[in-house]
């Protein structure tokens, strides 16, 4: 259905977004432009100057929107320079626009039949992203309170069916990784403790490369992680995994990318996340909502046998089915938000 259609992507360059991304467009079919905005955490200031005046600004003026103004002027002319070798396109993604300035975006508009956009952040997280809406033809968003800013429309996360699970190499192992978190510590450890009590396998890394963080995490016996890996490292270890849990950002409500890699993979999940219960794939043999179960109720779980879903359910979900939902191209079943 795409074949002979270009794309934008513009994704910024985190984990390895872009390559996965660009690598599920091409398999249904697409021409894929990328245009890859550096991580704003990789922002060095040009000199000492820059520095103090950001500090200035956000001390005694409460301008803490400084810096992302540096950085995205420092990024504006290589993205537009790589932009004037692109013609013209039939869709533009954009993930996180914000990280690009307006002018790259307007840039784009030009050059685009159809802009597209999917905020996989809450709105008010980064409350700049209202000033893009207006250049989208379509602007996507996955919490629920978020459909209350006009011209946004409901879209869950996903998960990419490029590559052949065939080769899965069960391994009947817990796996989670994610960034530190204070709040998420003690959940986390009770977790890995009734795990350990149960002689469940499990591997559980906490991103952190801060002493005192560090300290922390290995006085709650979890193993502290310095390195965020790539999203495809990642995946491998999900797919060969089989419990995945997920711990919820108390910033936004919708469900994270970690939800639908069970779903898609076939593993069961533990989550914190009480929404879940509302979606159309959920099944209590699939799915614990954790709220401080017993070791025993961990293990009842554990044990019940993982429900195989109806191959239209896991499709609907599928990056091919959100990609066609999101650009109108038939066929496609369409995707909400639960109320």
């Amino acid at each position: 259905m795409f074949q002979g259609k270009k794309i934008l992507l513009a994704v910024p360059d985190h984990v390895g977004f872009p390559e996965v991304f660009k690598r599920n467009l091409e398999h249904i079919g697409l021409e894929v432009f990328t245009l890859a905005a550096p991580p704003i955490d990789h922002f060095k200031y040009k000199n000492i100057f820059q520095r103090a005046h950001n500090f200035i600004r956000k001390k005694f003026f409460k301008d803490r929107d400084f810096k992302r103004k540096l950085f995205l002027e420092q990024n504006k002319h290589e993205l537009i320079q790589k932009l004037n070798g692109v013609e013209k396109i039939d869709y533009t993604l954009f993930i996180r626009p914000d990280q690009y300035a307006l002018e790259v975006v307007k840039m784009v508009r030009q050059k685009s039949e159809k802009m597209l956009c999917y905020q996989w952040d809450g709105l008010e997280r980064y409350p700049n992203i209202y000033e893009y809406i207006p250049f989208m033809d379509r602007f996507f968003v996955f919490d629920t309170k978020d459909l209350s800013v006009e011209n946004t429309l409901p879209l869950t996360n996903f998960f990419f069916d490029f590559f052949e699970t065939n080769s899965i190499v069960n391994k009947n192992e817990v796996y989670y990784i994610g960034s530190y978190l204070e709040d998420r510590l003690e959940l986390i450890g009770d977790i890995d403790q009734k795990l350990d009590i149960l002689g469940i396998d499990r591997t559980i890394k906490i991103v952190s490369n801060r002493n005192r963080v560090i300290e922390l995490i290995n006085s709650k016996g979890l193993i502290p992680y310095p390195n965020t890996i790539s999203y495809m490292e990642n995946l491998k270890a999900v797919v060969n995994a089989t419990v995945l849990i997920d711990i919820q950002n108390p910033i936004h409500n919708g469900l994270s990318f970690r939800i639908f890699e069970g779903l898609g993979y076939d593993k069961k999940i533990i989550t914190t996340n009480t929404d879940v219960i509302k979606y159309d794939f959920y099944h209590p043999n699939n799915i614990l909502v954790w709220d401080n179960q017993t070791k025993e109720d961990l293990s009842s779980f554990l044990s019940l046998p993982y429900q195989v879903l109806p191959k239209h359910v896991k499709n609907k979900y599928s990056f091919t089915n959100w990609f066609s939902y999101i650009t109108e191209e038939k066929p496609y079943e369409a995707i909400d938000l639960p109320s």
